[in-house]
């Protein structure tokens, strides 16, 4: 390992050198400094190693991106780039987790009973809004430079999602749906992980300004 250990875990670990596999020599160290100034146990480690697997899967299936990289003043998560290096879309991560009330009920549960379940109330609401928030922060970087947007939506573990049952009814709703109500977003990759590894699915957004097709998969 030539960055040696950068996560407590094991298997964290392996992921962020498989990674590294994928990814720019640059955004490698960026990536390097990231782990190395957070806690080992932090779960900031979680949402970086989750940043990271995003654009190594996007980088294994041909795709051409840079992280971090300066848009109109802005530094979207990962961008990605054209045949002749211009950027062609941004690709901006949210997590979908446990609200905090909902995180404390289960780890008292899981103290006091070594099992734990819980209600996530309004569970398509705030998948409403974690994708709403996205989709503002960009909104105007997008449509001045005439590029496609995606948003990408991590379920934890904890809290997860059936994505045709919960997700896209708040992104295709005829009436209040986010893809109609916001064409600048070009779609929304999703993606959790299972025993099989990090599965991705693309929904694209039938009236999307600028489109991109990004493909189905496992990473």
């Amino acid at each position: 390992m030539k960055h040696g250990q950068m996560a407590g875990n094991t298997a964290i670990n392996e992921m962020i050198y498989r990674c590294f596999d994928y990814i720019g020599k640059e955004d490698e160290k960026d990536f390097v400094k990231k782990f190395r100034e957070q806690p080992p146990d932090s779960p900031q480690i979680m949402h970086t190693l989750r940043e990271l697997i995003l654009g190594a899967y996007l980088s294994s299936n041909g795709l051409k991106v840079t992280h971090d990289y300066l848009v109109g003043g802005k530094t979207p998560d990962w961008s990605i780039l054209s045949e002749t290096g211009t950027v062609a879309c941004i690709v901006e991560l949210t997590n979908f987790h446990l609200d905090r009330a909902t995180e404390n009920e289960i780890e008292e549960q899981l103290r006091t009973k070594l099992i734990a379940w819980a209600w996530l109330p309004q569970r398509q609401e705030r998948l409403y809004r974690c994708v709403w928030r996205k989709a503002q922060v960009y909104k105007a970087l997008v449509e001045e430079h005439e590029i496609a947007y995606v948003i990408a939506v991590f379920s934890d573990f904890k809290a997860p999602v059936d994505w045709e049952e919960e997700l896209y009814p708040s992104l295709t709703n005829a009436e209040h749906g986010l893809f109609k109500l916001y064409p600048h977003i070009s779609g929304v990759l999703h993606f959790k992980v299972t025993s099989k590894g990090y599965v991705f699915g693309y929904l694209g957004n039938p009236d999307a300004l600028r489109t991109i097709h990004l493909p189905n998969g496992v990473f």
